[in-house]
This record gives C-alpha cells, sequence and structure tokens, in this order.
C-alpha cells in the first residue's frame, strides 16, 4: 500500500469517527426529521388502519421559523475594518488600508452575495441548530471589471457533511483538523489527480461508490458516477494546509491554502479564455513573499448552544411535539366533521335486496325490510369543541415562548401608530431574539478576518471595482491586498437600520417635524429613507426647476415692497388651489 493510500485510509477513518458522535448526538435523524416539518412532511407513513383519517397539516413551524429569520436578518450589518495602534509615520497608511479593506469588502459582499448565504445559513441553523460557512478561492469566478481568472466564493456546508478532530471544542480554530464531505463527479476528481501528478495506477483507485449516509434522503442524477470526496484542513506549522480524497486514494495532496507567490494574475479574453495555467514571473523581478494563511476558511455558529458540543441546537427540534398534538387535534375534528356529513348506514339483511347506497342527491332508497326499519344511519357521537381550544391555546402559547408573537411579525403595527409606540414595540419583539441576533453579527467578525486574509494573500495584484457613494453616484476603485499584508486591522461590524418598521418610525418623525415647522419641504425630501421614495432624485430635480436661484431670493427678501408683491402673486396662484400651500412652503 503506498503512502497516498495510508493517508486516505486515515483521514476516511477520521471521517468514520466524526459520523459516531454525531450519531451519539442523534444528529442525523433530528436533522432530517426537523427539514420534513419544515416542509410540511409531518405525518407518518399511511397505513392500513389509517387509510381514511384526515392528514391535516397546520404549519406552525414555517410560520414561526420564517418570522424569526426575518427578524434575526431585519438589520443590514457591513463589516469595518479599523487599524490598531500604528506609530506617527504609518498611521496615515494602516488607516487608508483600513478604508481600502472596508471598501473591499464591501464590493465582495454584493460579489458573491453575501446575504443569500446569511438567509441560507440563518435558515439552516433555525431548522438543524447549526450553521456553517466556508470560504474558497474559485478559479471559475472573475473579480472585479478586470478580467482575471478568479476570486473569493463561499457556501454553506450542511452540519452533516462536516467533521471536527474535537467536536467538544466550540472555537473551529482551535481543530487539529476539519473535514467536509461532498458527492463529486469521478471523472473529474481523476482529471484533478491526473493534473496533481498522481500516477495513472493510483487515478485508477479512484471509483464510484454510493453515498451511504443519503442524508435527506436525497438521490443523485441516473448515468452519472460519483464518489465520496473528504476534503481535509489542518495545520503545518502555523499555515493552514488542506487534501482532498477518496476512500482509497488521495485526488490532490497537501496544499497550502496560501497562492505560490511565484505565479502571476490569470487574465480572460473575452471568449473567457485563460492564458498558460501558471505564467511565471520574471526570475529577474524581486517576489514578495506572500502573506501566510493561518485561519480555517471556516466558521461555525449555533442557533442555540449545545452543552459541549460545536454542534447546536435548532428551533424546530423544539417545537415538532407541538406540531404534532396541534395536526392531530385538527384531525379529530375534521374526521368529527366527516361523519356528521356522512354518517355509517346500518342495515338489516335483505332490507336493500342486493341494491348500493350510492349518497346521489335525491336518490330514492327502498327498504324492503318487514317493519321498513331496516335502514338508518348510525347517530355519531357530539363532538367537543376542546380539541380545538387546546390546539388553539398550545398555538398560542408557543408564539409567545418563541418569541414570534403578532408584534415580532408586525402583525399588530399600523400606519397610524405613533413613533414612540412604534419603537416600544419593537424593541418588545427584539428581546426572545437578542442573542441570536448578536450571536449572528458575532459571526460575521469571523467572516470579516477569513475574508482579510483572502485580501492579503489572493488579491496581490491592482482589482479596478465600482463604487457607490451615498447620492447614487459610481465611480471606479482600485484595491490591492499584498499593499497592506504587513499590517493587523481590528474587525467590527456596523448595524445599519433595522426592518420595515424603523422606516416607518423615521418616516413618522419626519412627518411630524415638517408640520411642525422645524424642517422645510427639502429636508424632509432629503432625509427621507431611500427604499421608500425610490423616486427621490428626481423629485429633488424638480424642485431645483421650480425654485428661484439663491441671489434673486436675497435681493426680493431685502427689498419689502418686491416682498409684498412676489407674495400677492403667490397668493393669487394659491388661491384655487389651496391644498398646494403646504407642499411650496
Amino acid at each position: 500500500m503506498s503512502s497516498r493510500e495510508e493517508l486516505a485510509k486515515k483521514i476516511w477513518s477520521d471521517w468514520q469517527k466524526g459520523l459516531e458522535y454525531q450519531k451519539k448526538l442523534n444528529l442525523k435523524e433530528t436533522c432530517e426529521q426537523c427539514v420534513n416539518f419544515y416542509e410540511g412532511r409531518q405525518w407518518a407513513r399511511v397505513t392500513e388502519r389509517t387509510k381514511n383519517m384526515p392528514r391535516p397539516v397546520l404549519n406552525i413551524i414555517k410560520f414561526i421559523v420564517n418570522g424569526k429569520k426575518a427578524n434575526i436578518l431585519s438589520s443590514k450589518i457591513s463589516m469595518i475594518y479599523k487599524p490598531l495602534i500604528y506609530s506617527e509615520e504609518q498611521g496615515q497608511t494602516a488607516t487608508e488600508g483600513a478604508n481600502a479593506f472596508t471598501n473591499f469588502a464591501k464590493h465582495i459582499n454584493k460579489e458573491i452575495k453575501q446575504e443569500d448565504l446569511d438567509d441560507q445559513a440563518i435558515l439552516d441553523g433555525l431548522k438543524k441548530g447549526t450553521y456553517i460557512y466556508h470560504y474558497f478561492w474559485d478559479k471559475e469566478k472573475k473579480t472585479g471589471m478586470a478580467k482575471f481568472a478568479g476570486g473569493l466564493n463561499g457556501q454553506i456546508i450542511d452540519c452533516l457533511s462536516i467533521v471536527f478532530a474535537n467536536p467538544r471544542q466550540k472555537d473551529e480554530q482551535k481543530q487539529k483538523w476539519i473535514i467536509i464531505q461532498s458527492r463529486e463527479n469521478v471523472n473529474t476528481l481523476k482529471e484533478i489527480a491526473r493534473k496533481n501528478g498522481i500516477t495513472k495506477t493510483e487515478i485508477d483507485l479512484i471509483q464510484a461508490d454510493d453515498d451511504t449516509e443519503k442524508n435527506y434522503d436525497g438521490e443523485e442524477q441516473e448515468g452519472e458516477e460519483y464518489a465520496t470526496v473528504l476534503t481535509r484542513y489542518f495545520r503545518k506549522n502555523g499555515e493552514v494546509y488542506y487534501t482532498k480524497s477518496t476512500e482509497n486514494m488521495i485526488v490532490q495532496e497537501e496544499t497550502p491554502l496560501t497562492p505560490d507567490a511565484s505565479k502571476v494574475k490569470i487574465e480572460v479574453d473575452d471568449e473567457g479564455k485563460t492564458n498558460e495555467d501558471e505564467e511565471q514571473i520574471d526570475s529577474d523581478k524581486p517576489v514578495k513573499e506572500t502573506f501566510k494563511m493561518t485561519l480555517y476558511p471556516i466558521v461555525v455558529a449555533s442557533y442555540d448552544n449545545r452543552e459541549k458540543s460545536i454542534y447546536g441546537i435548532g428551533e424546530v427540534e423544539q417545537i415538532i411535539p407541538t406540531q404534532k398534538s396541534i395536526n392531530f387535534d385538527y384531525a379529530m375534528m375534521q374526521m368529527a366533521s366527516q361523519n356528521m356529513g356522512f354518517p355509517k348506514v346500518l342495515q338489516r339483511p335483505r332490507a336493500l335486496q342486493g341494491k348500493q347506497i350510492t349518497n346521489t342527491p335525491g336518490e330514492v332508497i327502498t327498504d324492503y325490510s318487514p317493519n321498513f326499519d331496516g335502514i338508518r344511519y348510525m347517530s355519531p357521537p357530539a363532538f367537543s369543541n376542546t380539541p380545538m381550544n387546546v390546539a388553539d391555546k398550545m398555538f398560542e402559547i408557543t408564539r409567545t415562548v418563541t418569541g414570534a408573537t403578532e408584534v415580532a411579525n408586525g402583525e399588530v403595527l399600523g400606519k397610524n401608530m405613533s413613533g414612540s409606540a412604534i419603537v416600544a414595540l419593537q424593541t418588545q419583539a427584539k428581546v426572545p431574539i437578542e442573542d441570536m441576533q448578536k450571536r449572528f453579527w458575532r459571526t460575521h467578525e469571523k467572516i470579516a478576518r477569513i475574508w482579510e486574509q483572502f485580501f492579503k494573500a489572493y488579491y496581490r495584484f491592482e482589482v479596478d471595482y465600482l463604487v457607490e457613494d451615498d447620492n447614487g453616484n459610481q465611480q471606479v476603485n482600485s484595491f490591492n491586498g499584498s499593499m497592506y499584508q504587513d499590517m493587523d486591522f481590528e474587525t467590527t461590524i456596523d448595524v445599519g437600520p433595522g426592518s420595515a418598521y424603523s422606516e416607518s418610525l423615521a418616516i413618522n418623525l419626519l412627518e411630524q417635524a415638517l408640520q411642525r415647522g422645524d424642517i422645510t419641504f427639502d429636508d424632509y425630501i432629503e432625509l427621507y429613507p431611500d427604499t421608500a421614495m425610490p423616486f427621490k432624485a428626481k423629485l429633488k430635480e424638480i424642485r431645483k426647476k421650480v425654485q428661484l436661484p439663491p441671489e434673486i431670493s436675497q435681493k426680493i427678501a431685502q427689498n419689502p415692497q418686491i416682498l409684498q408683491y412676489v407674495m400677492q402673486i403667490i397668493q393669487q396662484a394659491e388661491t384655487p388651489a389651496p391644498q398646494m400651500q403646504g407642499q411650496l412652503q
């Protein structure tokens, strides 16, 4: 057995140990059940005894989960880089670097669609308890405005597809190794192995296998061969390395996460074709040593902490018993209604003389029994309203204890409510999710540190990208992370205004200030939320056209006779339409 085969077997063994730990937590069954209940598959399989029973689904789980997800993601967050304390001569450069990293992070946030990743992550956390970000260098992407092959990308890893060296250690950066499992095409794997110098004999050991785990009953496309691939991250001398393997063979040998500093950027032409895969820098030119990546490109977070485990607890797991009870209560009520509308028929032998009752409206039924009492309905027992009352009460209490109240979901916020009332309701609604929301924000601080490493190690060339200022104007910025690779930055998160309720509060305050005369109508337009007034720029242009130049306005104001004459004209113009008076002030 070759050294590559031995290493592949060792990685596979570590993966199996991780799965054994998950089985001890009953993680697989719990996650699959939570996904089924969220997606509405909430009843057991139909049996002969239950085939006629109603199976209603009142999906309170999806209602609660979607509401809490919206509240956790309600505030817009931005990654902010701040310089650590440097000498006076380095202070300006450090500040410029921090601003450059902050602006480029905003661009990357849009480029990799980080908000979509956040949405999927929080949904995973609510359903399964754990959400995991994984960032990597994607050679298929294009960076910025320039046509350079490669760019930072990200994905959400399922908690059943990742194992840790020490699952009791909650800090992923303190792990000895982390293994991520995926299913990939065999032909693609063999091509990767060939490029990495694996011999043909060893490449033949890369073969298709069955997905023994089959999480969430996932099926694969027929006619394609897939193999389980394990990507193992580990550290060597403090630097992060990774390797890819199947059960029997290494696909990619130990490779540093830090790129080779002797390689230049790969340019892409208009047809999408790249130049040489590994173009070397001129040997006569000095090559600056690349920043070493020491952090795993993985961030693990829990919706709710599980004692002494890196895997968390989700919201769905705790509501399933209530969901079952509510479904069953309503099933009983529906069954009782069916029995009342379609009661069972009792008949004496030969009362119908072989005929069948079809329940056709207006159907005539002949009773052939001697006493004409051979056919009658069986009166079902009266059904109590208690199950309905219990189900409704359980739903009400569940909303309260989970923080999915009417206030949190915005069901009681009216447009005529005062600003103080909206603030009070928002504050009350956010109390149950504050811990989850702050945990989510802290997760983004970790993400910002990982991005910082990619910026310094991979973006070693001038990258042009578009930036939009506060007025909506676009300008081109340039970024080169290697210029600041020797500087350390502090990462923080800037939390912006929250949901539409925050906008309604802002609008309410602006309208009150306008009515009191504290601000002008132009101030009102300028301060109005952009999302609620998408035509703001056009409206400001129209206002400028109807306003007099400042120098003319000043002369009119200084001459009482002219001012009086102008006011008379304005008053005459406003008389037919007094409703426009407030808008012209």
